[in-house]
């Protein structure tokens, strides 16, 4: 997106420069006289002679009395209406020239809009049209200005109608850490709400989450021993009291 402004930017960089240079060498080496309209020159004069532009607009608003008050804005500035004129159509045709620009770079590419307003910069026959001090350059430019304006709102109303239709089309694919955060929460929420009917006791060792796992030992242990049992050396009978009374033969104490 910046190697893209930053070329658009170079582009119209470039067509001020060429439309100016281009406009300044005619005025100054190819142009020979200024043909003023007649009829806008008396209708300037009649303007200014009244009370300021205030009968510019007196029968209403008119293309005529719009180019006559900044024709008058431009005589403020050299003092002369043909000077003025002369000087007012470069910048009508400057301004011109960048509605051109960025109407066909709307339409197709920016490559394409510099070519044909750079054409426009340095087409012959607009240039000489410096030297008729008419409506003509106005009338351009305000034809220009709403082409380009047309052409943003069809613009803006393509791309709202398809990231519209495209935001319908597809499916939202959301987060799977998002999801899985919402499956934990709704989860949480009906072990809540959930309550345990049954009445057998919950005992903690019941619980497999509270049971401790142990991991086999990774180390070596000693070997197992064997238990070992002992026994009597003769079964008892079942009257017994365990007293031995007949001592003979039986040799089980050191009797001396």
């Amino acid at each position: 997106m910046k190697k893209r402004s930053w070329l658009t930017g170079l582009f119209l960089i470039i067509l001020s420069s060429i439309t100016i240079i281009v406009r300044i060498y005619y005025v100054n080496y190819l142009m020979s006289e200024v043909n003023i309209n007649e009829d806008v020159y008396n209708a300037a004069k009649v303007s200014i002679g009244a009370s300021g532009l205030t009968s510019a607009f007196a029968e209403g608003f008119q293309m005529q009395s719009l180019y006559i008050c900044t024709l008058y804005l431009a005589f403020l500035i050299f003092g002369n209406f043909t000077v003025a004129g002369v000087y007012l159509n470069i910048v009508y045709q400057f301004i011109t020239v960048f509605l051109v620009f960025i109407a066909i770079k709307n339409v197709t590419n920016r490559y394409v809009g510099f070519a044909g307003s750079l054409i426009l910069a340095i087409f012959p026959v607009y240039v000489n049209t410096l030297s008729k001090v008419t409506m003509q350059n106005m009338l351009i430019c305000i034809a220009a200005l709403a082409g380009a304006i047309t052409i943003l709102l069809l613009r803006w109303m393509y791309h709202r109608k398809h990231t519209a239709n495209k935001s319908i089309s597809e499916p939202i694919i959301e987060d799977p850490a998002v999801i899985q955060k919402n499956d934990s929460e709704k989860n949480d929420i009906n072990t809540d709400l959930i309550q345990d009917t049954s009445l057998r006791e919950i005992r903690y060792d019941d619980l497999e989450d509270n049971k401790v796992q142990y991991i086999e030992n990774p180390l070596p242990v000693p070997k197992r021993r064997e238990h070992k049992e002992m026994d009597y050396a003769f079964e008892p009978s079942g009257s017994d009291d365990y007293d031995i009374k007949d001592l003979t033969g039986k040799d089980f104490y050191d009797i001396e």
